[in-house]
């Protein structure tokens, strides 16, 4: 009787177990397909987000494509405040802006940074695309919100999309509002006319249109207005330089400015609005347009289908240009060269976090990396057509220029020869990323920083302990790497593409979301929860964190190439430009050289005084 009853109180106890497990299943489920807490935007109306989940014990909540702003082809972005009827569904991305394919699409970095928790189509693309998505902790938010990152995505201005990170992690991690957007690219975002026709720059409009849609609105979401990090990285980060200096359009819509792998004093960041003129020409043609006047040829453009316009456009540099006196009806975004504007100290002055990786370029720079061709001839004739470019750029007159030589003599003492095909290739990829990237680097540091700005520099050296690219020994960290460990990659779950994450990827990726969200919370990126030394930096004595396994801050001792890029090398082309009789009516070659190393031992001079 006792074993009958024995049995009995089992087979009950079974059945309740799975009575409740079914319906703590059942709970969890509903928790999961649950809608995001519905929020009411005053002026606009109810709307409604989703969950997200990726592990059992973790969600956030995410309100998908917003609508920011309306636009009409090649004009200013205007502030879309229309009320909508009912509830918005904001539960799924908007359709992407028009755009051209991106070298890394088809990437393992690609693949690994878009690895997403949410559903998205690549194929969906549309003009009208200005919107936003938000990302919001699933917790209280305090009494003064959450501090808020508003990524700005790269592609060069003319592909990415707000997709192309998942900011999953980092915002479960570190409790903070991580908000994505869409803007017009190439065509589209920066076709200029050098006139009033199209003044140009409607990407960066639209970026400013989109944050201070979220600092008037932020807030309903649990966000702090009054903490608004704007970040971005490679031309995403040399948009959030030019908010810096973009007066009307941006002032006041931000607390502090992450830049990561960008930067907008580099070469080709902003230009003249002159520079697609013989584009224009090109577009004309192909799309049966008058080419002027520009006002006939906009209006024919507009009539270009969308896809057909974007699939069909010749290969074009697109982006900033300084777009000053250009437009009646508008406010100018780019008053100068940005070089001019931050040596002038017209910016905002707001903290910074400013940083680059070791060998940004080197997968584009280097086809094959296991198998190096490049010879030192190769090098000087690299470098000699540099400095011709610059020289060009630099004469005012249709006289041809043969000073090219000062410029090349000057470039070969700061990288030697060498007959080591390993060393040449360093060499090369030295000089690309000084001149590219170290150089503009300090010279924002520096700038910054004079004028009592509170500035963190750091050079990013860690490779992953995982392996995800099949690199030599001599490679550091190409571009993109970092956003793996940024954005909290090795805790995805990405199975298909990297089976299981070192502890120490998981280790760096941890501290390294935990020091960008402290600069986005406290402008400290060491206040809490890290045991790093991180100083600000300082021109007198150029210290930086080296972003590596050991996190050590180093102070720079060797500026010597930055020095030369920054404080030498602009007056030497601009010296080579205006003295094109004198060098030209030298009597020999050793004149000539003479004559460049009188020169450059007056640079030598100042720079070991500048160094004392």
């Amino acid at each position: 009787m006792k074993q009958l009853n024995k049995r009995k109180f089992n087979t009950i106890c079974v059945k309740t177990y799975i009575a409740i497990s079914i319906c703590f299943l059942y709970i969890i489920n509903l928790v999961c397909c649950l809608e995001a807490p519905q929020i009411t935007l005053p002026g606009q109306g109810i709307i409604v987000g989703t969950y997200l989940k990726m592990f059992r014990a973790q969600n956030i909540k995410a309100y998908l494509g917003i609508k920011y702003a309306r636009a009409s082809r090649f004009s200013p972005p205007e502030v879309d405040m229309t009320e909508w009827r009912g509830i918005l569904n904001a539960t799924k991305f908007a359709p992407l802006c028009w755009q051209t394919p991106s070298f890394i699409e088809n990437t393992i970095l690609k693949k690994l940074l878009r690895n997403k928790v949410t559903e998205y189509n690549d194929d969906g693309y549309n003009e009208d695309c200005l919107h936003l998505n938000i990302f919001v902790p699933d917790g209280f938010p305090g009494l003064k919100g959450y501090a808020v990152i508003f990524w700005i995505h790269g592609g060069d201005f003319s592909n990415g999309s707000p997709t192309d990170i998942e900011p999953f992690q980092f915002v479960f991690k570190q409790k903070v509002i991580v908000v994505t957007f869409s803007y017009r690219l190439n065509i589209f975002g920066f076709l200029s006319t050098a006139d009033g026709e199209a003044p140009g720059n409607y990407g960066l409009m639209d970026q400013s249109a989109a944050l201070f849609w979220v600092k008037k609105n932020i807030n309903h979401f649990g966000g702090d207005e009054n903490k608004i990090t704007i970040m971005g990285h490679s031309s995403g980060a040399i948009s959030v330089g030019l908010h810096l200096i973009s007066e009307e359009w941006s002032k006041g819509g931000f607390s502090g400015a992450i830049m990561m792998s960008g930067n907008p004093i580099s070469e080709n960041s902003v230009r003249s609005p002159k520079v697609y003129n013989n584009f224009l020409d090109s577009i004309s043609s192909l799309f049966g347009c008058n080419r002027k006047p520009t006002s006939m040829l906009l209006s024919c453009l507009r009539k270009v289908d969308a896809k057909t316009l974007a699939k069909n456009i010749p290969t074009i540099l697109w982006g900033p240009v300084v777009d000053y006196g250009l437009s009646n009806t508008s406010t100018h975004f780019i008053k100068d060269y940005p070089r001019n504007i931050f040596k002038d100290g017209n910016y905002q002055n707001v903290p910074t976090l400013i940083g680059v990786t070791d060998m940004e370029d080197i997968l584009s720079l280097v086809d094959d990396l296991t198998n190096i061709e490049l010879s030192d001839d190769d090098f000087f004739h690299m470098i000699d057509e540099v400095s011709k470019h610059d020289l060009i750029t630099n004469i005012e007159s249709d006289e041809n220029c043969t000073n090219s030589y000062i410029i090349t003599d000057a470039i070969q003492y700061v990288y030697p020869a060498s007959a080591d095909k390993l060393n040449v290739i360093r060499k090369f990829v030295n000089f690309h990323t000084d001149r590219t990237y170290i150089a503009p680097l300090f010279f924002m540091a520096d700038t910054l920083s004079n004028n009592n700005n509170t500035v963190f520099v750091y050079l990013f050296n860690n490779r992953p302990q995982t392996k995800i690219l099949d690199l030599p020994d001599w490679v550091g960290v190409p571009k993109f790497v970092d956003q793996i460990f940024i954005w909290g990659v090795p805790y995805m779950n990405n199975n298909d593409i990297v089976k299981e994450w070192s502890s120490s990827d998981k280790r760096i990726s941890d501290l390294i979301m935990t020091m960008w969200a402290n600069f986005a919370k406290s402008t400290n990126p060491i206040i809490s929860n890290v045991y790093v030394k991180w100083n600000s930096y300082k021109m007198e004595n150029s210290t930086i964190l080296i972003i590596n396994q050991n996190f050590n801050t180093e102070l720079v001792n060797n500026m010597f190439a930055v020095r030369f890029w920054n404080n030498y090398y602009p007056s030497l082309v601009k010296f080579a430009a205006n003295c094109c009789d004198l060098a030209n009516d030298a009597p020999s070659n050793s004149f000539k050289s003479i004559f460049t190393l009188l020169i450059f031992c007056a640079f030598l001079n100042k720079l070991c005084l500048s160094t004392l």
